[in-house]
């Protein structure tokens, strides 16, 4: 009786553990599928959200091929990525949208993705600035140490500095310039001569000579490119680079577009750039400011400082202020931007609007443009016209006159280009006023001293626009006298451009040197001088740069 009663205890007992053991394993497997079921949604979701990222890097990297074309701004869409992501998340559905804004030159670009039922979703703003060489007030090219922008002077705009060096070619391609090895000059006669004791210093057995290289400010020697210790430019004295035209003169101002409006601030989107060398920064010399402009009308600060080898000076970066402080480092590595060499050594090719190319813009200048036989330009040279010629090139002069007590100003009218075969000089302590589209250009040098601006009832660069382009340097108001004169144009020196005394000039200044000076002219930049730029001026393409300022997820209800 009691073993019959023990064997139905031990059968209960196993029944109740087998239940037990039942509910844990039905437990696990629930909790297992639903582990499973939640990996897969989290899977699921996880990809959707990559699939979206990758569809906003395309359809970022899409606006950016279309910028060109563009011109730089973006413009609306919305399109289907399904297809392009196929391969990267089968079954995907994904759509891109660009929505611009400031004029379209920012955008917000979003793409939402959809996977097995989760949908994920990514915005960016991503902004356009356009980065030609044209597009600062003042680019330089190649820049001695502490000579490409030396001076006390007043720079409102973006500036740009290279500090690249002069041009030379690599023969025994070592990526350095080499000057010529040294040898014991037996006779005095300057040169080697075979016999004479050298030391070879690149091993190969014979004298080597200097390799060549294009002397831009003819000074007999190669200027080699700037090292992290060398020193690019010198700001001194009042010396300000600023994002607005505060304190321009009002007649200057009203002969050009008026400053953008950046909600209810006028900005130039100013911008300092140096890839290398160092900014010294003395005395009271500043890159922006903090000051309170126009009553806050006008933007004190700059929108960005990039440069790789800092600031020195007595002052340094305690007179740099920025929206990005001023520890970013040069930023269009990549983008091809080189000085413009017109001819020589390193000279950069020019594709004219017809379709022809050529292999350096001298080559052009000397084929398709129109050749005077004028040296001097002044509000008293005798009338004068030339051309048109085949290719339209033509220009003209009307010199000053005074009727019943009414003078009318001199006036120059220039369509296409012209060349000068060897120096020209431009004014002389009066006034010129221009009309047409042209481009003077010059063999030598071009000396401008009288003011030398738009005709009454033009606009510069809309209306009516002159570049100057000098195949050695470009001086303003140096002669004696020239002083407080107003200019308006793109001016160009493959050599120095100098700038003296207090001039106020409106445009872009593009040479390979600088010097500014000690009674701070000023320099201008037209923003839309990059947009209607006299014919055949070096360098004169587009180069636009994107750049995302910010991203997030948005939210999505599944």
């Amino acid at each position: 009786m009691k073993r019959h009663l023990t064997s139905g205890s031990i059968a209960l007992v196993s029944l109740i553990a087998m239940a037990l053991l039942l509910t844990v394993v039905l437990g696990l497997s629930g909790l297992t599928m639903q582990n499973v079921r939640r990996s897969q949604r989290d899977t699921s979701s996880n990809l959707a959200l990559q699939a979206a990222q990758a569809g906003l890097e395309l359809q970022v990297s899409r606006c950016f091929g279309s910028l060109m074309q563009q011109q730089g701004t973006f413009v609306e869409a919305s399109s289907s990525l399904s297809t392009d992501l196929a391969n990267l998340a089968p079954g995907v559905q994904a759509t891109a949208w660009v929505s611009p804004f400031d004029t379209g030159r920012q955008a917000w670009v979003t793409c939402t993705a959809t996977i097995r039922g989760f949908t994920r979703s990514v915005r960016t703003r991503v902004s356009s600035k356009n980065v030609s060489i044209w597009n600062n007030a003042v680019f330089a090219g190649t820049g001695a140490s502490g000579q490409a922008i030396n001076g006390n002077v007043d720079i409102r705009g973006s500036v740009h500095l290279l500090g690249e060096g002069e041009q030379y070619t690599d023969l025994n391609n070592n990526a350095q310039w080499d000057p010529a090895e040294s040898f014991t000059d037996r006779n005095r006669n300057g040169v080697w001569d075979p016999g004479e004791a050298f030391i070879d210093t690149n091993g190969d057995g014979v004298w080597s000579a200097a390799e060549p290289f294009n002397d831009a400010n003819r000074n007999g020697s190669y200027d080699e490119p700037l090292t992290s210790a060398d020193l690019n430019s010198s700001f001194s004295g009042n010396a300000y680079v600023g994002n607005n035209y505060s304190g321009m003169p009002s007649d200057l101002e009203a002969l050009i577009p008026a400053v953008a409006q950046v909600g209810e601030t006028e900005s130039l989107a100013a911008e300092f750039r140096v890839k290398h060398g160092r900014t010294a920064l003395s005395g009271t010399a500043t890159v922006g400011t903090t000051s309170i402009i126009d009553g806050g009308n006008s933007k004190n600060t700059l929108d960005g400082v990039y440069t790789n080898d800092g600031f020195g000076g007595n002052q340094g970066a305690a007179n740099v202020f920025s929206d990005n402080g001023t520890n970013q480092s040069y930023d269009l590595d990549g983008y091809g931007i080189q000085y413009p060499y017109i001819s020589g050594i390193g000279a950069v090719p020019y594709a004219a609007p017809d379709g022809s190319n050529w292999s350096t813009y001298e080559e052009f200048y000397n084929s398709q443009t129109l050749t005077v036989p004028v040296a001097t330009i002044t509000s008293g040279t005798a009338a004068f016209s030339y051309g048109p010629d085949a290719n339209g090139n033509r220009i003209s002069f009307t010199p000053e006159k005074t009727t019943g007590g009414v003078t009318t100003p001199a006036t120059l009218h220039v369509e296409g280009v012209i060349k000068f075969a060897g120096d020209l000089q431009i004014g002389s302590k009066d006034t010129i006023r221009y009309t047409g589209n042209g481009t003077m250009y010059s063999a030598g040098t071009i000396r401008v001293d009288g003011n030398f601006l738009p005709a009454p009832g033009q606009t510069f660069p809309t209306t009516a626009r002159v570049g100057l382009v000098a195949r050695q340097d470009l001086k303003l108001a140096t002669g004696n006298g020239s002083s407080q004169l107003k200019m308006a144009g793109a001016f160009y020196a493959m050599g120095t451009i100098v700038s003296r005394k207090q001039n106020q000039i409106a445009g872009t200044f593009v040479g390979s040197y600088f010097d500014m000076g000690t009674n701070v002219p000023n320099i201008y930049q037209v923003p839309s001088l990059v947009y209607n730029m006299p014919p055949a001026m070096p360098g004169d393409q587009n180069i636009f740069a994107l750049r995302t300022r910010s991203w997030r997820e948005r939210a999505v209800t599944n």
